[in-house]
């Protein structure tokens, strides 16, 4: 199994050329608790106006002699007021950048491919829902969930709610025609686990993490993705660059290759 279609998995959580939406995850969740401080995180990050990320992931695909991995790492701002985001990611030696407009999403291709794959994003509901903050708590929203407590996250409190998204949830977060897409209800998905620690005075999300694991005959594949919230409120710029918007540097059905 290609490791690249776990990156996508899970960039489908940050960025919506990597994704669509999400599936429910059949009867509704049994842990009031956690219902309800999901709910409560929803409500207190409604009228969030900007905030600052930085996201950490790693993927490992193996088989009986052979391993590889990829490792990235980045940061991203968010205007939600201004329907502006833009992301910058480390992999591999590559610096690349992705922006979210009030109508498009622009992701840029690798090398040797210049340029930027496109999606329309105006026909969204809500905006907000294409940045992460909201993408992922809209992953909570649909799956089950339970409270874990108190729990102590770089010297500060916090509350846990976990999740065990099914294999349908995630199967529709690679589900476009920009990634390459994977059916993770054909056999080879063994267990995902979310994540999210959050501030018990402001009832906002500080951390949010996805593992998962997948196999295939004596292939295995790993991947965690993690997402710090910061800045909640704080002033942010987000510029747009001219050959980003290029038609000549646009890439309709993703980046070639991908």
């Amino acid at each position: 199994m290609r490791r690249l279609v776990l990156v996508a998995c899970l960039l489908a959580l940050l960025v919506p050329l990597a994704g669509c939406g999400v599936f429910a995850d059949g009867p509704p969740p049994s842990d009031e608790r956690a219902v309800d401080a999901v709910e409560t995180a929803n409500a207190s990050v409604a009228d969030v106006e900007t905030y600052r990320f930085d996201l950490a992931m790693h993927v490992t695909a193996s088989n009986a002699d052979r391993t590889r991995s990829v490792r990235v790492d980045g940061n991203g701002s968010v205007d939600v007021r201004e329907r502006l985001m833009h992301a910058v990611v480390h992999a591999e030696g590559n610096t690349l950048h992705s922006y979210v407009t009030s109508e498009h999403a622009y992701q840029e291709c690798a090398p040797p491919w210049h340029g930027y794959a496109v999606e329309n994003v105006s026909e969204t509901g809500r905006w907000a829902t294409v940045a992460p903050l909201h993408r992922q708590l809209a992953l909570l929203d649909r799956t089950n969930v339970y409270w874990q407590g108190n729990r102590t996250l770089d010297g500060n409190r916090t509350v846990l709610v976990t999740a065990s998204p099914s294999a349908a949830t995630l199967t529709s977060f690679v589900e476009n025609r920009q990634t390459d897409s994977v059916d993770l209800q054909s056999g080879g998905f063994e267990n995902a686990t979310v994540r999210l620690w959050l501030d018990p005075e402001t009832d906002r999300p500080v951390k949010f993490e996805l593992r998962l694991r997948l196999s295939r005959g004596e292939t295995t594949a790993t991947a965690t993705l993690t997402t710090h919230y910061r800045d909640y409120g704080a002033p942010v710029s987000v510029t747009v660059p001219s050959n980003v918007t290029d038609p000549e540097t646009q890439y309709d059905l993703g980046c070639p290759a991908s």
